[in-house]
């Protein structure tokens, strides 16, 4: 899980890299209602990658700990939550940018 999270929030990072040049691209006079969905997106992915993290730091503290059950399985959950939620950003900004 927490080579998984971390390459997870890896890939998070490109997405938002693009998502960054993506709004770079465009003219400084371009409207914010063009804008919004790529800014949306950018501010998504950057709550997503804190999830990321927040999967590595709990699966840190899970190996670094007495490895008790309980955390072993909130690992699970932040990382069924994070996959769920890479998903959720990816269709979300597909939806408003396409």
């Amino acid at each position: 899980m927490l080579g998984a999270s971390a390459g997870v929030g890896g890939l998070v990072l490109v997405f938002l890299g693009i998502l960054i040049t993506t709004v770079g691209t465009f003219a400084g006079d371009t409207p914010d209602a063009v804008l919004r969905p790529y800014r949306l997106g950018a501010w998504a992915s950057v709550g997503v990658f804190a999830l990321s993290l927040l999967a590595v730091a709990v699966s840190l503290v899970w190996l670094a700990a007495d490895q008790p059950h309980w955390l072993y399985v909130l690992v699970l959950v932040l990382f069924s939550c994070l996959l769920v939620a890479v998903l959720g950003l990816a269709a979300a900004v597909t939806k408003a940018t396409v």
